[in-house]
């Protein structure tokens, strides 16, 4: 079915895809949903590096060793967090545009109010810096770019620490040798 890694990173980078766009269809993307979206990411790059690890080990005519086993586990949840983090920069870019200007409302809401409370205690001088440095710390995390890029970072480690596991279970338990 799934004859090397980035066939299978590709795979279910699309199944990561079609759930964050059914999430998005249903009207669910904020609140509680943001969380479980983690999770299912999580759970999808179990699979995938479960997978790759797996392809890998069909592939070869002789036992790959635990370095090919790591190896394949790690580049399949590499290209894997690469991909993801495209599609989600794609998503917040282009198909939810209005996501991050929802979460910095609040944000920026509770900032006016901290203002206000500061400007007994500072100079006009201060307070405007700590209000730009403020909302310039907001505009940068809560943007496309940035959500995309820990994204990759987050998957890329999980992925090499699920790699490792993974090796280690498949080299230990009798049915995936």
């Amino acid at each position: 079915m799934l004859k090397n890694p980035f066939q299978v990173a590709i795979t279910f980078s699309l199944v990561a895809l079609c759930v964050k766009l059914i999430i998005f269809s249903l009207g669910a993307q904020h609140g509680d949903m943001e969380r479980y979206l983690i999770y299912i990411y999580m759970l999808i790059l179990l699979l995938t590096v479960f997978f790759g690890i797996r392809s890998n080990k069909i592939n070869n005519t002789n036992p790959p060793t635990f370095g090919e086993d790591f190896k394949s586990g790690a580049r399949t949840a590499s290209f894997f967090a690469v991909l993801v983090a495209i599609i989600t920069f794609v998503y917040y870019a282009q198909i939810d545009a209005d996501f991050f200007e929802i979460k910095k409302q609040p944000l920026f809401e509770k900032l006016a109010v901290d203002a206000k409370e500061k400007a007994a205690t500072m100079d006009k001088t201060e307070l405007t810096e700590f209000l730009s440095n403020q909302i310039l710390g907001i505009n940068m995390y809560l943007s496309p770019y940035f959500q995309a890029m820990w994204t990759m970072f987050g998957l890329v480690f999980m992925g090499l620490f699920y790699a490792l596991v993974f090796t280690f279970m498949m080299r230990k338990v009798p049915g995936f040798k």
